[in-house]
C-alpha cells in the first residue's frame, strides 16, 4: 500500500472529532486520496478561520486519511519552544511514509521546512511545493509598517532568502506552482518542475453556450469588473480601486466587485466610498458558489505585486474572464498559447485604468473571452493532481 505524508500550511479548525479546513484544502485531500492509499497530513491548528470551512469527515474515502494539528508558532519564541515536540512528530511521521511532499514558505512557523530537514537528515528523498515567494511577499508587508515592526518585518524577510534556497537545494524535486515561483526557485533546485494547484473540475469550466450567453446579454450594460482574494497588500487593493476609478474619469460604466477578506479591505472601502465608486465588497464565500458569481462578470482585474502564482488567474480564465492587471511571467505563461490577458507594467496604475476602459469602448470583449476559456481548458484538478502524482511516485522510484 503508497502512502505520503504531506505537510501543508493551510490550517484546521473546530473539535477534535469535528475538523473543519477551508473548501480548496478538502478538494486537495480528496485528489490525493484518488492517486494514494493512505494520506496523512499535518497541519497547523486553529481556534477558528477567516476563511469558510468543509468538515473533513465529507472527504470521500476519508477512512484512509489522518490529519494531524500541529501547534502553530509565528513568532521566534514560540517557534523555537515547539520545535521539539512537533520535530519528534514530524519525524515519526517521515519514517513511516512512503512518499514526502512538504509545503514550505516562510521561517517562524514553517513546519514544512523543518520536515524537510529531518528528511534530509534521514537520507529520506521529499519534495517540496510552492505557490509563492515568501521572502518576497514579506518585504512587500513591511511597507507602511512603523519603523520597528517594518525593521522586524525586513529582517525576517531576508532571513527567509537563504533559508529558503537551503532547503530547496536539499530537496529531491521542486514543484512550483507557476512561472514566477518556477522562475524564482528552479535554479536552486536539481529537480524543478512547473506544476498547477486548482481545483476546479471540467465541469466547472464554463461552456461555449454559457460564455455566449454571457456577451449577449450584455445589451450596453456597464463592465462588470471582479477580483477574488485576500484583500492585503501584496494584492494590491487600494490599486484596484485606483484603477477603476482612472477607468470611469475616462468615461467607462465600471461596476467592481471585489471577494474575499484581508487587512486592506477597511481602507479599500473607504476609498471606493470616498470616490463615490460603485464598488461592492461581500467579503469571503464559499470557492463552488465563487466560481457561479464569477460567470457573471465581464474581466477579471488584478494588481498582484509580488512574486506568486495565484490560482484566481486559473479560475477567471476558466470562467471565460479575461485578466487584466500587472504583468509578471505568471500570468504571461497561462495565456502565451492562445491569449486572453491584457498586462501593464507592475505599478502603473494609469495604464491599468486605461486597459480596464478600452474593454468598455471597443469590441474586444468577446474575442479575449473566448481565448481566456481556451487558455484554462487543460487545466482541471484532476489533471494537475495526477501530473503532481506522477511525478513524486517517479522521484520515489528513481531514488531506491
Amino acid at each position: 500500500m503508497s502512502s505520503i505524508f504531506l505537510v501543508l500550511q493551510v490550517p484546521v479548525t473546530g473539535a477534535p472529532d469535528n475538523l473543519q479546513i477551508e473548501s480548496q484544502a478538502h478538494n486537495g485531500l480528496r485528489l490525493w486520496l484518488q492517486h494514494f492509499e493512505n494520506v496523512v497530513a499535518a497541519c497547523p491548528y486553529a481556534l477558528e478561520s477567516v476563511e469558510p470551512t468543509l468538515p473533513v469527515s465529507t472527504i470521500p474515502g476519508g477512512d484512509r486519511l489522518r490529519i494531524i494539528g500541529l501547534d502553530q508558532a509565528w513568532q521566534p519564541h514560540h517557534f523555537f519552544k515547539k520545535m521539539p515536540a512537533v520535530s519528534k512528530i514530524l519525524a515519526d511521521e517521515i519514517d513511516k511514509a512512503d512518499y514526502l511532499q512538504f509545503g514550505i514558505g516562510g521561517l517562524w512557523g514553517d513546519w514544512g521546512s523543518v520536515a524537510a530537514w529531518i528528511s534530509n537528515k534521514k537520507g529520506r528523498p521529499f519534495s517540496v511545493w510552492t505557490d509563492h515567494v515568501e521572502s518576497d511577499v514579506h518585504f512587500k508587508r513591511a511597507q507602511g509598517k512603523r519603523v520597528l515592526p517594518r525593521l522586524y518585518t525586513k529582517a525576517t524577510a531576508a532571513a527567509m532568502i537563504p533559508y529558503e534556497r537551503a532547503v530547496i537545494a536539499r530537496s529531491a524535486l521542486g514543484l512550483f506552482h507557476g512561472a514566477d515561483c518556477y522562475n524564482a526557485y528552479a535554479r536552486f533546485c536539481r529537480n524543478p518542475h512547473l506544476v498547477h494547484d486548482i481545483h476546479i473540475g471540467a465541469d466547472q469550466h464554463i461552456t461555449d453556450e454559457q460564455l455566449s450567453s454571457r456577451l449577449n446579454g450584455r445589451a450596453g450594460g456597464p463592465l462588470r469588473v471582479v477580483y477574488a482574494g485576500r484583500a492585503a497588500p501584496e494584492k494590491g487593493a487600494l490599486d484596484w480601486v485606483k484603477a477603476i476609478a482612472h477607468a470611469n474619469s475616462n468615461g467607462a460604466r465600471i461596476v467592481g466587485t471585489w471577494y474575499g477578506a484581508g487587512i486592506d479591505l477597511p481602507a479599500a472601502k473607504e476609498l471606493a466610498d470616498s470616490l463615490s465608486l460603485p464598488i461592492s465588497f461581500p467579503g469571503s464565500i464559499l470557492h463552488e458558489q465563487l466560481l457561479q458569481e464569477m460567470k457573471r462578470f465581464d474581466i477579471f482585474v488584478f494588481c498582484h505585486k509580488t512574486l506568486e502564482s495565484p490560482r484566481c488567474l486559473i479560475e477567471a480564465l476558466a470562467c471565460g474572464l479575461p485578466i487584466v492587471g500587472y504583468d509578471s511571467p505568471y500570468p504571461n505563461d497561462l495565456t502565451k498559447k492562445h491569449g486572453g490577458s491584457v498586462l501593464v507594467q507592475k505599478g502603473n496604475i494609469a495604464d491599468l485604468g486605461e486597459a480596464i476602459a478600452r474593454f468598455s469602448r471597443s469590441d474586444i470583449l468577446p474575442k479575449l473571452s473566448f481565448l481566456a476559456k481556451q487558455s484554462a481548458a487543460d487545466l482541471t484538478d484532476e489533471a494537475v493532481f495526477a501530473h503532481r502524482s506522477r511525478l513524486i511516485k517517479l522521484l520515489s522510484t528513481q531514488s531506491r
